[in-house]
């Protein structure tokens, strides 16, 4: 299979619509390659038939979102920004929770704080919300947590499921996972007390990443915190959060 610079450009332009997410030419040869993997699920013969199946599939169009997503997370990932959950912090959205390791970190560290919050844990892709739900994860992916956290909040894989751990139920419990995408859907409600949306945003422009945030302010409680990643800042956009430290703002009166 090989995809002319217009089939790239008519993909390029879906994704933007349907995601906001941008992809630049570096990314054509990924493109390439996951949709390689559609093309012999279902079985169309080419990237032109592919397209067309797009139009009329929605249920493709999701395989599709998901093929193209990048979801690489684990455990306690800038662990740091849960110092700024308070016990009066009851209703948490994880705006961009992948395969789900965020939540469930967050969802431990409360525990271990004595509170349970409500978290509400949402992505674009419904494979990786998939695997959050079932909670089972190589165990590589908790590298970085605490080894009393994992004896505690994980159940260790054996037999054919060796390798492997499990979020624990009462863990589980405390995380509700719905698929939603940023840019098109409208945000959900109660208001929040805390937002999570970490390192999403560096897949979008300047004008997306703009219009995300100041949704997200929309969604968010007086006083409440956005956070964001490490390796993203709001500096080249406007917006009305007040700056604590880097990846960490306030909404204000």
């Amino acid at each position: 299979m090989k995809m002319t610079q217009n089939q790239f450009m008519q993909f390029r332009e879906l994704v933007y619509k349907s995601s906001g997410i941008n992809l630049h030419e570096g990314k054509m040869a990924l493109l390439q390659a996951r949709l390689a993997k559609r093309l012999r699920i279902t079985g169309v013969d080419s990237v032109d038939g592919y397209l067309k199946l797009l139009a009329r599939d929605d249920g493709e169009f999701i395989h599709f979102l998901d093929a193209i997503s990048t979801n690489h997370t684990y455990f306690f990932r800038e662990n740091s920004h849960f110092d700024y959950i308070q016990h009066h912090h009851r209703h948490i959205w994880c705006a961009a929770a992948s395969s789900g390791e965020e939540p469930y970190s967050l969802a431990m560290h409360c525990l271990e704080k004595g509170f349970k919050p409500r978290i509400l844990a949402t992505d674009i892709s419904t494979a990786a919300l998939q695997i959050a739900e079932r909670g089972i994860y190589p165990v590589e992916r908790a590298k970085s947590a605490p080894g009393h956290i994992v004896k505690k909040y994980f159940q260790k894989g054996c037999g054919k499921w060796d390798g492997s751990i499990r979020v624990k139920e009462e863990v589980r419990r405390m995380v509700t996972f719905r698929r939603f995408n940023l840019v098109t859907d409208p945000p959900p409600s109660p208001l929040f007390d805390v937002i999570f949306c970490r390192n999403v945003m560096i897949y979008f422009d300047r004008v997306t990443r703009s219009e995300v945030v100041k949704k997200l302010y929309e969604a968010l409680k007086e006083n409440g915190y956005f956070i964001i990643g490490g390796s993203e800042s709001l500096s080249s956009i406007r917006h009305d959060y007040k700056y604590i430290k880097p990846s960490i703002y306030m909404k204000v009166a």
